[in-house]
């Protein structure tokens, strides 16, 4: 399991402004991709994208490189730099031989390039575009927000509680004896399973909810206004979905530990704890199963 330090605050400023966007729910990484035509929109979403390309007028670009670059442009200025962007990206393609995709040309411009001399792109390094890639607020592999995009998001879930007096409940689930997995079947199978965990995970929870890769085998889930019942409801769902897509070749089931605020913790390193805390006792208690924080002992530990 990931343990978690208490962060640095005046550090996080960067990750704050890249996922301030994440509050609008038709502003993602996937909506960017369908736009520079490295991912087909799914059925029916073309049409929809179209949509918001008129509604949004100028402002769309704007909401395109505050995807990318967690900055704010202005219309005509963002339609400029955009079409820098997708240059960037086609110089970059020439120079390697194969599309890096526009989230690596992204930070690449961010990182190298001054916004007022757009035109004068400087190449990185063919070995750094993975470094680059890493840096991004997904995790490279499933698709999730990755650990310290994640927390920046309980953070700023925790302080719009705090605004409204809404109650927010933290899931922490860690898939059983995954260790056996990739043993057994090897990491490539394992890495397999994960990312059928992460797509499991996008089709069981709600539109608002926000799941992140919280390291390793181990997820989280945010359940915004949502108090302690109806999250154990949610995690009782999830641990269902988790063991029904896995009754084939590779059996895998999870633990799923329940803490909400303000109750479990009023700020997100006790609220992390509390579901940490819940998760422990989940495993203890003979795995695949969901224990909320009022159920918990903090002095139990799990098995992995």
């Amino acid at each position: 399991m990931v343990r978690r330090g208490k962060r640095q605050r005046s550090s996080d400023q960067v990750t704050i402004q890249a996922v301030e966007q994440l509050e609008e729910p038709h502003l993602n990484l996937s909506v960017v991709r369908w736009v520079t035509g490295e991912e087909k929109p799914p059925p029916g979403k073309r049409q929809w994208l179209d949509s918001l390309r008129v509604q949004r007028g100028e402002v769309f670009y704007s909401d395109l490189l505050f995807v990318l670059l967690g900055r704010r442009y202005s219309g005509s200025e963002a339609r400029d730099i955009w079409d820098a962007l997708v240059l960037h990206r086609d110089v970059l393609t020439e120079a390697l031989g194969r599309n890096p995709g526009i989230v690596v040309a992204a930070l690449d411009w961010l990182t190298n390039v001054v916004d007022d001399q757009a035109s004068e792109f400087t190449l990185i390094e063919s070995g750094r575009l993975r470094n680059l890639r890493e840096s991004a607020v997904v995790d490279g592999l499933t698709d999730l927000y990755d650990h310290d995009t994640f927390l920046t998001l309980l953070e700023k879930e925790i302080e719009r509680g705090k605004r409204y007096a809404e109650a927010v409940a933290l899931l922490m689930l860690d898939l059983d004896d995954f260790k056996q997995v990739n043993d057994e079947f090897g990491h490539q199978k394992g890495d397999q399973v994960l990312v059928k965990l992460a797509d499991v995970i996008r089709t069981t929870i709600r539109a608002m909810d926000i799941a992140g890769r919280y390291g390793g085998e181990e997820f989280a889930v945010i359940l915004p206004e949502t108090d302690a019942a109806a999250a154990a409801e949610s995690a009782e769902r999830l641990r269902r979905a988790v063991e029904s897509a896995y009754r084939q070749e590779v059996q895998v089931t999870a633990s799923i530990g329940v803490a909400c605020y303000p109750t479990d913790g009023d700020d997100v390193d006790a609220l992390v704890q509390s579901a940490d805390d819940a998760l422990y006792q989940a495993k203890a208690a003979g795995k695949n199963r969901v224990i909320a924080k009022a159920e918990a002992s903090p002095d139990r530990r799990r098995e992995d």
